[in-house]
């Protein structure tokens, strides 16, 4: 995995980082939440995962994560995501903990560092993804049977009754598309 870590005190970003070499991640580091989005914005920059630090001076890392997700390349492309965030915070404010935790990170890792719970926390993350994609890859070989079954046992009604479901899907995933980035051309 391609990872970003964020910590403006440097000796904590160096600890992580050397965790995370030490598992065999390609690690980018950032002192400040401002550097972090900058490599963020670099086009191919293509991070799996961000673990930033709560409090850093003029951008925190809840703030870094709601300025990634107005980047132009995860507002501009349907298929890029943004990449999970995890909070690695010395912070014990459970208000703002709870709010970065509904403003969408994935962990939140108590400093000092807990290296089995990093591991694990990214090891997490990779089977979500892991099985997200599975279940995609699954539905979709489904759908192809399903039509495959409808063409060699001739059944125009189960044919007319999944064209329908699939076209109603179809609108509902291109009106999602299109609501998320509105300049879009999606062809059907």
């Amino acid at each position: 995995m391609k990872i970003l870590v964020v910590d403006d005190i440097k000796y904590n970003g160096i600890l992580v980082v050397t965790e995370l070499q030490r598992l065999k991640h390609t690690v980018v580091f950032a002192l400040t939440g401002m550097d972090a989005l900058r490599e963020l914005a670099t086009k191919g920059s293509n991070f799996d995962l961000v673990v930033t630090d709560l409090m850093m001076p003029g951008m925190d890392g809840l703030a870094l994560m709601k300025n990634t997700t107005n980047l132009p390349q995860y507002k501009d492309q349907s298929l890029k995501t943004l990449p999970p965030f995890i909070l690695l915070t010395a912070s014990t404010d459970v208000n703002r903990l709870v709010e970065a935790k509904l403003a969408g990170f994935s962990d939140i890792l108590l400093k000092p560092l807990d290296r089995i719970r990093l591991r694990e926390s990214i090891d997490h993350i990779v089977s979500q993804q892991v099985t997200f994609e599975r279940t995609l890859a699954q539905t979709l070989d489904s759908v192809k049977e399903m039509i495959s079954q409808i063409k060699t046992r001739g059944h125009l009604d189960a044919a007319k009754t999944t064209a329908g479901y699939l076209q109603v899907m179809l609108i509902d995933l291109t009106g999602y598309v299109e609501q998320e980035d509105p300049d879009d051309v999606f062809e059907s």
